[in-house]
């Protein structure tokens, strides 16, 4: 297998994660019984907004690898600016969505704030979409500004991609395997970064570097997004977030 070919397979399976995850809540949503915190007439526009967004960032994600792959490097630079366009509209479409979701479950009952399960879990949501976001924005800024070291700017836009799987994969697991949400989510997570870094450090036959950075990078992201709930400061935090 030529090693384009390897990362243009990573980029279709995260596609096709984020397809599978987010197709009963939103693609397919009209197909299937949603949850009674999103049964709505139709979604916020914020909301569709943020999915299309991200859904074109995946899409294109393909779309750049099979270029690599094709040795079309001059369209591959060219669409890259208009990828560099999507990522900032897309973090910038997250924010709203979600940093208005745990006050919305709360407003609507669906939060209690006395049921320590439910607040820490909803909480880790939260956290997770914190530094999930922050780690995206960090390494697509990094692949861009790096993006004449191939193999910097390739491992920085796949792990930060990769970075935003937990909440497709959440969903996918919901309801293939729902008492396995939160096992199954950081397995499948970390089954990406570690499939490159093993990949690149046969075919190198050395030690590969950057994606280790990148794989360190999604072990502290996951780090906090479990530890940080579990404090009572950061506790309080969500606190005054749910106002």
């Amino acid at each position: 297998m030529k090693n384009s070919r390897f990362y243009l397979l990573i980029t279709i399976l995260l596609l096709l994660l984020v397809l599978l995850g987010f197709g009963p809540r939103f693609y397919l949503r009209p197909f299937f019984d949603q949850p009674r915190h999103m049964q709505m007439d139709s979604l916020p526009i914020l909301f569709v907004l943020h999915g299309v967004l991200m859904t074109a960032w995946y899409v294109l994600l393909v779309v750049q690898s099979a270029l690599i792959n094709s040795n079309k490097i001059k369209w591959h630079m060219r669409l890259g600016w208009g990828l560099g366009v999507i990522a900032f509209l897309a973090v910038i479409s997250a924010i709203p969505v979600m940093m208005g979701f745990a006050p919305r479950m709360l407003a609507l009952g669906f939060l209690d704030v006395t049921n320590s399960d439910r607040f820490w879990f909803q909480n880790v949501q939260w956290t997770n979409d914190i530094f999930a976001l922050v780690t995206f924005s960090s390494m697509v800024c990094i692949g861009l500004i790096n993006r004449n070291n191939k193999a910097l700017h390739r491992t920085m836009m796949l792990f930060a991609s990769m970075a935003f799987t937990g909440p497709a994969t959440a969903r996918l697991l919901e309801w293939l395997a729902p008492s396995s949400i939160i096992t199954g989510t950081v397995i499948i997570y970390f089954s990406f970064p570690l499939a490159v870094l093993l990949h690149d450090w046969i075919v190198a036959k050395k030690f590969p570097k950057y994606p280790f950075y990148g794989l360190l990078t999604l072990l502290v992201l996951m780090f906090l997004t479990f530890f940080l709930p579990s404090t009572e400061f950061w506790s309080q935090v969500f606190l005054k977030h749910l106002g």
